[in-house]
Parts: C-alpha cells; sequence; structure tokens
C-alpha cells in the first residue's frame, strides 16, 4: 500500500525523516509534521528547537501559531449556519450587517458570502491594524473592522487574498449567533472535537494552559549562512483575528483535520449532515481555463489526487494544513520559521506526489508572450500604503521558450498557459488572455494584472521627481554651507527671497525623513491612529510651501537676481513643489 506518491507507508516515516534533515537546522528551526491515514493518525513526530539558544527541543505538546489556516474555522463556522438556514451564500452580506458598516464600497454588485470565500469581494489590500505588538491595542472585532478597505474592483472579478474578507466573515457569524466569534468557535468547534490544546482568541485570554505554552517557543529568521536569529515581532497579535489567531498544537489540529474526512457511514461531527461537509469541499471556483481554485475557502491544490489545502504565516511562524479526502489522507507542518516553504511545501509533495499535466500532442504557446510588468492585486490602493504598491511591480520575460523569470522566481510551463515555480513553493501560475493579449496571470491567493501605460508614467515621473528634489536640495544646501563657511568674515547681506529660499530648502528634508520614519513604523505594526502624525507633518509642510510661494511672489520684483540665481530661486521652488505633487499623488497625507 503506498501514497498517491508511489512511496510505501512502510517506507514513509523514514522517507519523511530523511526530507525533513535537509531542513531542519540548515534553513528550519523546528517543526512538527503529522501524517493522517484512514481516520488515525499514522505520523506525529517532531524536529529541531522551539527555543533554540536554550537547546529546547519541538514536541507534540508545543503549540504554534496557525496563521491563514485559522479561516478554515471561519468557513467552517459558516457553512454550519447555512446548514441550519440562517446565512445564504449567495445573498448580498450586507442583509447580515447593521445598518450603513460598510461605507467605502464602490460597485453596485452585492458582495455574497462566497465572494468572502473566494477573496474576490474586490477589497484593497489593508497593511495596517492586522497586526499589533500589543495584547492591549486588541479592541473587539466590530471596532477593528471599522477601518475598512476600499472596494477597487468589482465583486467576483478579481481575486486578491482579503484578512479583511475573512474577518468580516466571522463578524457575521456573531452578527447571527449574538456571541464573540471566538465563543462560538469554541462552542462549536473546539469543544465539539475535544481540542483542548488549541485558541483562536486574540489574546490567548480564553486558555491559559496554551497562552503559557506559547511563551515557551519562539519564532526565528535564518540568515543567508544558515544562523537562526529570533524574529524581531516574533510576538504578535492579531486585530482582525479570525483571518489568523489560532495557537494550537498538532494534535488539536490534526482533530479538526479528521472531522473533515470522516469514515464512510460515519457523520462529522462538525455538521447535522454529511451533505453540508459534501457542498463545502465541492468546487465553488475555478481559473479561467476551468482548473478548480477554490473550494468554498479552502484552496484547491494541484497534485496527483484532488488535494485541500491552506497555508499559512504569521511574522515568525509558517504552517500547511492539507487534506485528500478521497485518499482518506492528510498532511499537516507546523514550523516557528518565517516564510518556510521547503517542509510546509515540499512535504505535502512529497506524500501526494507532484502534479503532472495531461499534455498529449498540445503545443506549447512561447512564453515570450507573458513578457511585460505585472503588479499584485492584493495591493492598497488608497492612502499612503498605495506607495507600496508601485514599489512591487514586478516583470514577467521569459528566458526560454518554456521559462520565465516572474518576480525573481523561475517559472516553467507544464501545460499551455500553466507555469509551476521550480522553487520550494511549488506555486502554480494559471494565463488569461483577452483578445491575444495577457489579461491577468494567476496563482491561488491572487491575480496579477498588467501594469498600465499610465501607470508606468506617473512611476517614472514620481522616481525623476523624488530624485531631482532630493540631489538638487541636498546640493545646493551643501553649495550654500560652503559659500557660508567662505564669506563668514565678510558682511553678505541676503536678500529676503535668499532667507526663505535657504529656509524652504531646509524644510525639504522633513518630507523624505517623514516617509521613512511612516514606512518603517508601519512595517512595524504600528496602528494607524499612531501612524497620523506623519499625515499631520506632510499636511504642515505643503502649508509651509504654501506661505513660501506666497513669499516669492510678492517680494519678486523687489529685487533683480541675476539670471544664474533666478534660476537657482525657481529650481529651488520647483524642488518644494514637486514633493507637494508627490505628497498629494500618492496620498502621503490619509
Amino acid at each position: 500500500m503506498s501514497t498517491p506518491s508511489g512511496i510505501a507507508y512502510t517506507d514513509l516515516k523514514d522517507r519523511v525523516n530523511e526530507y525533513a534533515s535537509k531542513y531542519i537546522g540548515t534553513s528550519t528551526a523546528g517543526a512538527n509534521v503529522l501524517i493522517i491515514k484512514d481516520g488515525e493518525i499514522f505520523l506525529n513526530t517532531s524536529y529541531g528547537f522551539a527555543d533554540v539558544e536554550n537547546q529546547v527541543k519541538v514536541t507534540t505538546d508545543t503549540v504554534f501559531e496557525w496563521g491563514s489556516v485559522t479561516k478554515l474555522l471561519v468557513w467552517t463556522s459558516v457553512m454550519q449556519l447555512v446548514e441550519q438556514g440562517k446565512l445564504k451564500l449567495d445573498g448580498d452580506i450586507r442583509t447580515y450587517l447593521p445598518e450603513g458598516f460598510l461605507t467605502k464600497i464602490r460597485h453596485d454588485a452585492p458582495i455574497t458570502m462566497l465572494n468572502l470565500m473566494h477573496h474576490n469581494a474586490g477589497w484593497e489590500e489593508k497593511f495596517t491594524d492586522l497586526f499589533y505588538m500589543s495584547a492591549n491595542e486588541i479592541k473587539p472585532l466590530e471596532e477593528m473592522l471599522l477601518t475598512e478597505p476600499y472596494q477597487v474592483h468589482e465583486p467576483g472579478s478579481v481575486v486578491a487574498y482579503s484578512n479583511y474578507g475573512v474577518a468580516l466573515a466571522g463578524f457575521i457569524v456573531e452578527q447571527l449567533t449574538e456571541q464573540p466569534f471566538y465563543d462560538y468557535v469554541n462552542e462549536h468547534i473546539f469543544s465539539v472535537l475535544g481540542m483542548k490544546d488549541t485558541t483562536i482568541h486574540p489574546t490567548q485570554e480564553d486558555n491559559d494552559n496554551v497562552k503559557i505554552k506559547r511563551d515557551d517557543i519562539y519564532g526565528y529568521i535564518v540568515s543567508s549562512d544558515g544562523e537562526f536569529t529570533i524574529s524581531k515581532n516574533e510576538r504578535i497579535f492579531i486585530g482582525l483575528y479570525p483571518a489568523g489567531s489560532a495557537i494550537g498544537t498538532i494534535e488539536d489540529a490534526a482533530k479538526f483535520m479528521l472531522a473533515l474526512m470522516p469514515a464512510d457511514g460515519e457523520n462529522s461531527p462538525l455538521f447535522h449532515n454529511n451533505r453540508t461537509l459534501d457542498e463545502m469541499l465541492t468546487t465553488s471556483d475555478v481559473y479561467d481555463d476551468g482548473v478548480p481554485r477554490n473550494a468554498h475557502g479552502f484552496w484547491k491544490g494541484l497534485y496527483t489526487v484532488e488535494v485541500f489545502e491552506h497555508a499559512g504565516n504569521t511574522d515568525s511562524f509558517s504552517s500547511n494544513f492539507t487534506f485528500s479526502k478521497d485518499k482518506n489522507l492528510g498532511v499537516i507542518v507546523f514550523t516557528n520559521q518565517a516564510g518556510e516553504a521547503g517542509l510546509s511545501y515540499g512535504l505535502p509533495t512529497l506524500v501526494y506526489g507532484e502534479y503532472s499535466a495531461d499534455v498529449g500532442k498540445q503545443t506549447m504557446p512561447n512564453a515570450h508572450e507573458l513578457d511585460g510588468s505585472y503588479f499584485m492585486a492584493r495591493q492598497p490602493y488608497k492612502g499612503f500604503t498605495k506607495l507600496y504598491s508601485a514599489l512591487s511591480i514586478g516583470h514577467f520575460e521569459a528566458t526560454e521558450t518554456n521559462r520565465v523569470n516572474a518576480f525573481g522566481m523561475e517559472i516553467e510551463q507544464i501545460a499551455p498557459y500553466l507555469y509551476r515555480s521550480l522553487d520550494d513553493y511549488r506555486i502554480y501560475f494559471h494565463v488569461t488572455l483577452n483578445g491575444g493579449s495577457v489579461e491577468k496571470i494567476s496563482m491561488p491567493t491572487s491575480d496579477f494584472l498588467p501594469v498600465s501605460q499610465n501607470m508606468k508614467m506617473i512611476n517614472i515621473f514620481s522616481i525623476i521627481a523624488a530624485a531631482f528634489s532630493g540631489l538638487y536640495t541636498l546640493i545646493v544646501l551643501v553649495i550654500l554651507f560652503i559659500k557660508k563657511i567662505i564669506n563668514r568674515k565678510k558682511a553678505v547681506r541676503g536678500t529676503v527671497i535668499d532667507k526663505w529660499e535657504l529656509l524652504l530648502l531646509s524644510t525639504n528634508i522633513i518630507p523624505f525623513i517623514n516617509i521613512i520614519i511612516l514606512a518603517y513604523r508601519t512595517l512595524n505594526y504600528v496602528s494607524y491612529s499612531a501612524l497620523k502624525i506623519h499625515f499631520w507633518l506632510n499636511f504642515a509642510y505643503i502649508t509651509f510651501v504654501a506661505i513660501c510661494l506666497v513669499t516669492l511672489f510678492l517680494n519678486w520684483r523687489k529685487i533683480k537676481p541675476a539670471g544664474g540665481i533666478k534660476i537657482r530661486y525657481v529650481c529651488s521652488y520647483m524642488s518644494a513643489l514637486l514633493l507637494v505633487v508627490l505628497i498629494l499623488c500618492w496620498e502621503l497625507y490619509y
């Protein structure tokens, strides 16, 4: 008896140990790996360290952060309410929300629960108020959801992974059951399955045992030379907690997986009838080429057999939850490593087998069709964080007729318009054409959209404007400083414009420093409300530039500067105006 990949089950433990040994201690600090077969735990193995410095080993009792695997608890809760007739998957979600709750909807088409499950409700990404460094910053879920992202795409048109959408689904569960979402999960999932060593509470206040155990494990990053260091932000708290705050043991996670694969003739303890479970695990969204993409929130993985999966990442933990209902086989991987891929994605492939497309006699299209600049649809489109979107534009560039370099990784065409990355992540990309041109390139969690000519021009202008303003300001300030030193013994009297020019150039430094600090604080999970001081500084700068321009206008006719000085004045004020334009263009004021 063998796995779908062809490994005899009698050899599977040795093969898993052999595979894991390539990563543990070199690219991964510690891990738990659990395999389920035919309704039982077939393998539960621990590797590496929970605390590298003190050589505390990972055990089967170690708790790990689930990250986005938590979302499966949301979709299971939703389907329980669907089964009870309290919720419709294709109904407008606004009927379940307080009146006027969503204020940034831009399209008339209704947003359904299926849209939330498929991550195609149309929302932009949010970079603020997801993670916090202190438990004291966590507020009730309803309050956390008030920092609403803008809807930028029509529902159903573009997939862009949305933590906000998942948290909103959790809030709808709260509205329909009149209890906090974490209480609902405790009562209707954890207690039902005997998951005593898992919590989804955003600060773990409902399970002291897990809360204490979480302090015994650290999350790590690894340097290029294989040195492990504790992640700077390894202890975080998730405001939109239904999207990723579960913490628990791998054996508890196995209890949840087993409930999704009941034995023949047995009913899943999660539902009154297995028909609901079957509906949940039925394909509900497909790629444009017809390949299954999503099953009511469960991603459809490409292997040799049908697999449901969901990966998870927090600031310094990685996980993957995969199972084949047809083969009664499941693999769970938990690691305390930031962005871990070798075990999280490699072990499922080892067990289920690598997907191989039936190409037959089909001719592979030339990969050069993909050449161009793209941006991930999962991006901020409004407010100050949309500047990150411009910095994350990437390129698809064919290196061979069937190979493409995409965003720094190599991908290979394995079937017409189906590509697979050659790294540990093994990401699949589906290409959609429209009129012979690429309309989008899709991986499971997000579409990539072509960069428009307007976007390219704005980005080029922004780079030139920022470079000119920064370099000009620096050069002129240095020249003026040197002149002041040279003429320090001379009674050189500057004009009013000279004094205002010097003040303006000195002030030009403020937006650059302000934006750098703003970016740093945002990436370190400072709340949006605490960032407002940076917006006020930008407003103050704009106001000061306006005052300087008025002063220039009022004094221009009173003096007769030489041609070269006049050009310098114009360039000085132009450098400030360009910075104002950039602040307004990139919405660095909210």
